[in-house]
């Protein structure tokens, strides 16, 4: 008999409540997955219900799989055919019927990697290349039009293409022929994507009502997992197969972590479902198993400014717990410093471990200033969802180059960008060369400069090589009296890297690592007053050289996006660089994006089991050229809800400020102190004008220091009077 006891009043009302459609709106660490999974074994072994005739949709086959397990051990060993993904139903439902649209059901589905196999067969009999467009990038284009209904064909502006990441008109052109060749390829090989599952499974069952009918007797009962991420083409499959007579189904979600908007979830879902499904009983879950009760009030503050939402405030049995922290840095070093001192703490009397903290941020630029940090301070830690930050493509691609203003013959950096950008330097080239190098007995890069010798004739095409090396040699003459930040920049804007980026798939995620690169960079430099490109790249080698395998699945720090972190639970959570602009994020740009905004904070800070820390700078922005300003979610989580702390630093008071007057002094020498001091990057400094501020860079004698609005940076003469260093 199916055991009832362990679930709570509300949990056992939407379990046992009665046939008809149900919505159940479940929160945070509320036990979701067990009211649904307890639901389909109560339909089965309370109701009756036939186990071959129970639909159950979830997002993930692991999710599937731990479903359908779950119910096999609640009811005696029942086996539930009909779990899996919204893809996985479609499958089956194509491989029985789809000729009735003109397809023969002995199709195959595709993977990515076969799409891209297909792709570049695509462009090798069209005579394209990488230049041209990206198999990747194309690719892109091609499932947004797709999954859209867009007639890429009637786009003749680049002010539309703009939308589908395309800037140049050759990219149009390209990218029409490109698919309709791929459309074609699919149809004449009887070839489906993960899109056409989807596609064809909502034609064939709105346009053939004999088959709607087939499936809607089919199934009895439909339940749904993770209503909030289902998108409009998926909700009118849904419709399709629920049974208008009897309409039984049975949904389980929370709008209020509706974060995947970007691919097609929207938040009116809800709305709509209780729409088409009038006499929808609604059932709440709101005891939360996982946060303590100081989280649980952040987290229901915040979410309480959206409009218009299912009203839900999440309560527990786990007790007050540890203050919510925020903390407030002059600098991304303050913030990071912070965390890094926070964890060292932790983890000191073994509290806790580093697998049980989380770091999280919005951005994947973020973890950059928290990674040198972690690693400056021995722990280990392992990025999700993502490479770390200078093992990154555009990282790497660039730090090759200057590998190669110091040294030409670096081989690997020589391999790397010889053909990045693309510049007709192609496999069968670097083949020959290593071929003769071998046969030679000498390395690759000898082989290589070989070519501009004139009087030597190679077994392979000079023309581009040639111009590689014309192109370091004059890098190398034009970085020579060029900060190492300025050196970058000139190879981006010598090479177009900023162009090829744009090419890319994830081309402004790439270009926000870029400038978080050289900003790393200005650090650097102004850190330890040198621009040596050779220790700069000495100084990253600590970062490049750790292999994540040796870390992955051991005790470590997480490092993920919010997005990423979604199902996920720890003990400590950290959600970094909570300021405007960033969290929520400078891109929004409709109306109801600063609500999405507030649902991944939502979201983020659900994660946290016993202690939460949210932290900001307000220090010089990685993104725009003004200071950083505290995040509005800070306000609307009410401060009575946190307890702030402030960088570590003397405060500064209205009498602080008095120790120097500009009117009293009588010569230009009476204004400078006799020593200088040596300041360096990230100390915090005090002005009798400007207040308190931090040192961003030094140039000489002088001082770049970020004040707070409306000052701003300012740059100052080290020895003045008017300057005090505070103790950090």
């Amino acid at each position: 008999m199916l055991e009832l006891t362990k679930l709570n009043h509300h949990q056992l009302e939407a379990v046992t409540a009665p046939e008809g459609p149900i919505l159940v709106v479940a929160g945070a660490g509320t036990g979701k997955t067990r009211v649904l999974t307890t639901r389909i074994a109560y339909l089965i072994d309370h109701m009756g219900y036939d186990n071959n005739k129970i639909l159950a949709i979830t997002f993930t086959n692991k999710a599937a799989n731990e479903m359908r397990t779950r119910v096999f051990n609640m009811v005696n060993n029942v086996y539930v055919p009909w779990i899996g993904t919204y893809h996985a139903t479609c499958l089956k439902i194509l491989k029985e019927d789809i000729q009735y649209i003109g397809r023969k059901n002995n199709f195959s589905v595709i993977d990515d990697e076969d799409q891209l196999s297909i792709l570049r067969d695509i462009y090798k009999r069209g005579g394209l290349t990488q230049k041209d467009m990206k198999p990747k990038k194309a690719l892109e284009v091609i499932e947004k039009v797709k999954m859209n209904d867009i007639q890429l064909n009637a786009i003749n502006s680049l002010d539309k293409a703009k939308e589908l990441g395309i800037y140049k008109f050759d990219e149009l052109k390209n990218v029409k022929y490109v698919n309709q060749m791929y459309n074609q390829r699919l149809l004449s090989a009887n070839l489906l994507d993960f899109n056409d599952l989807l596609l064809l499974a909502y034609k064939l069952l709105s346009e053939h009502g004999e088959v709607r009918k087939k499936w809607q007797t089919m199934f009895d009962y439909i339940l749904v997992d993770e209503f909030q991420d289902t998108n409009e083409l998926q909700f009118n499959i849904l419709n399709l197969l629920i049974n208008q007579e009897k309409k039984n189904v049975f949904v389980v979600g929370d709008p209020d972590q509706t974060i995947y908007t970007w691919r097609g979830a929207y938040p009116n879902i809800f709305k709509d479902y209780l729409v088409e499904y009038k006499q929808t009983k609604t059932y709440v879950l709101d005891l939360n198993y996982r946060s303590s009760q100081n989280i649980l009030k952040v987290a229901n503050s915040l979410i309480s400014h959206n409009s218009d939402r299912i009203d839900k405030v999440l309560v527990t049995d786990n007790g007050e717990g540890n203050n919510v922290v925020f903390y407030k840095g002059d600098s991304d070093y303050h913030e990071s410093n912070f965390i890094t001192k926070q964890i060292v703490s932790l983890t000191k009397n073994k509290s806790y471990d580093y697998k049980d903290i989380v770091i999280l941020y919005r951005a994947k630029y973020l973890s950059r200033s928290v990674e040198q940090e972690l690693i400056n301070n021995n722990i280990p830690y392992y990025v999700f969802g993502a490479v770390r930050f200078y093992q990154r493509r555009e990282i790497k691609d660039l730090v090759a180059y200057l590998k190669l203003l110091t040294n030409p013959t670096d081989e690997l950096s020589l391999k790397r960008v010889l053909n990045v950008p693309t510049r007709g330097i192609g496999n069968t080239t670097m083949d020959n060369i290593t071929k003769y190098a071998n046969d030679n007995h000498i390395s690759f890069a000898e082989a290589f400069y070989l070519t501009n010798r004139s009087d030597f004739d190679p077994p392979w095409q000079k023309p581009a090589i040639i111009q590689f090396i014309k192109l370091i040699d004059s890098l190398i003459s034009l970085t020579k009296d060029k900060t190492i930040a300025e050196s970058v920049q000139l190879i981006i804007k010598a090479i177009n890297y900023e162009d090829h980026i744009k090419s890319l798939e994830l081309a402004e995620e790439r270009l926000e690592n870029i400038d978080e690169f050289i900003k790393s960079i200005t650090e650097f430099e102004t850190k330890h007053n040198t621009h040596s490109v050779e220790e700069f790249l000495h100084e990253i080698s600590l970062y490049t050289d750790s292999d994540d395998n040796t870390i992955k699945n051991k005790d470590a720090v997480s490092l993920m996006t919010i997005h990423y972190a979604k199902g996920t639970e720890a003990k400590v959570v950290f959600i970094i660089g909570m300021n405007e602009g960033i969290f929520p994020s400078i891109k929004m740009n409709r109306e109801n994006d600063i609500e999405e905004e507030r649902r991944i904070a939502y979201v983020g800070i659900t994660r946290s089991m016993e202690k939460l820390y949210l932290t900001c700078n307000v220090g010089f922005s990685p993104i725009s050229t003004s200071t950083l300003t505290v995040s509005r979610f800070i306000k609307d989580v009410g401060h009575k809800n946190l307890r702030e702390e402030i960088s570590e630093m003397i405060p500064i008071s209205d009498a602080d400020l008095s120790w120097y007057s500009s009117k009293e002094i009588k010569t230009f020498e009476d204004n400078y102190n006799e020593t200088v001091i040596e300041f360096k990057v990230g100390d915090t400094i005090a002005h009798t004008i400007f207040g308190s501020g931090v040192v961003i860079s030094i140039n000489g004698d002088m001082l770049d220091v970020a004040f707070k609005a409306p000052f701003g940076v300012k740059s100052l003469i080290k020895n003045h009077k008017a300057i005090k260093r505070l103790k950090n």
